[in-house]
């Protein structure tokens, strides 16, 4: 779709018809002074498109670990349970990440 460009005098002059032209599908007409492109005249329709799409999506609720859960150990040995557990996670982030090695192909 070409836009057509026209001066603030023109489309004062030609309001009307350029208004009717843009509401019945046809191209953007950009407004402009001295050159430069100061408005776009677009139809009603096209609008709502554009202002749907920068409107942020509704957002799916966070996903909860909700429920029961039943301990089948003393607290004591959960909380070291944690403590290891936590140990291991930083030794793993503070290593250099592994290179894994690729099957190597034959060249002919």
């Amino acid at each position: 779709m070409a836009v057509q460009a026209v001066q603030v005098s023109e489309a004062r002059r030609r309001l009307s018809a350029l208004v009717e032209r843009v509401a019945h599908g046809g191209a953007p007409v950009t407004i402009g002074r001295y050159g430069r492109e100061r408005a776009v005249l677009v139809g009603a329709e096209q609008y709502a498109r554009l202002v749907r799409a920068a409107q942020p999506r509704a957002t799916q609720p966070p996903v909860t670990l909700e429920g029961s859960l039943e301990l089948t150990c003393a607290p004591q040995e959960l909380l070291q349970e944690s403590r290891r557990l936590g140990e291991l996670w930083m030794t793993a982030v503070d290593q250099p990440p592994r290179r894994t090695r690729r099957p190597r192909t034959r060249r002919r």
